[in-house]
């Protein structure tokens, strides 16, 4: 098996009509999910599924605790992860404090013996219209790699950058907004949606 791309437009930065250049996206079969891989390690390395499980509990935990005290943290054949911080805006250090800054994510850097595994991977391309609609998880990876480098989104944007009918769209959008994931600003001829602000203060 091969992994799936299409070719995909992103959305303006600038709002205006402007087209952007064509890249290539994956297009996941779906998402492989941590008890999935125990069974394949336990069948490739004779460890027991449960001394697997326990010890990717203990990593997860640990990496907890040091992103927690300010470290950044390698894992070997993996790659690295930092921790990222939001606050409201302010135009002078000294307009803000440190009560008003909190955690935002954690960000991933992939290592080189990961990256050089997948220099050969195999691809193929979807024809036009043939492609199947994303997963859900895979649209708001989407939607949250484009609100790390955008203040907000539109409808119209998270259409484009997820290949959504409007009315699966607006669905997703107020899901996430329920689940307090985003929020919503602007008027209804003009919305947008962003991550939640930092509590004003």
């Amino acid at each position: 098996m091969c992994a799936r791309y299409r070719m995909v437009r992103n959305p303006n930065p600038t709002g205006d009509k402007k087209k952007q250049a064509l890249h290539p996206r994956v297009v996941p079969y779906g998402t492989i999910h941590t008890n999935d891989l125990i069974k394949e390690a336990e069948g490739r390395s004779g460890i027991s599924g449960a001394d697997i499980k326990r010890a990717l509990q203990v990593i997860a935990d640990m990496m907890a605790f040091r992103l927690d005290e300010g470290y950044n943290v390698e894992l070997d054949g993996i790659g690295f992860f930092s921790v990222s911080l939001a606050s409201r805006p302010v135009m002078d250090k000294k307009e803000i404090r440190s009560e008003s800054i909190h955690f935002r994510n954690v960000n991933f850097r992939c290592g080189k013996y990961l990256k050089s595994k997948l220099k050969s991977m195999h691809l193929e391309r979807i024809p036009e219209g043939k492609g199947v609609l994303p997963s859900f998880e895979e649209r708001v990876r989407r939607l949250t790699e484009y609100l790390n480098t955008h203040h907000y989104i539109t409808c119209s944007d998270y259409r484009e950058l997820t290949g959504c009918s409007k009315y699966r769209a607006l669905e997703d959008l107020k899901k996430l907004i329920d689940e307090g994931k985003l929020e919503k600003g602007g008027y209804k001829s003009t919305r947008v949606y962003s991550f939640p602000s930092a509590v004003n203060k």
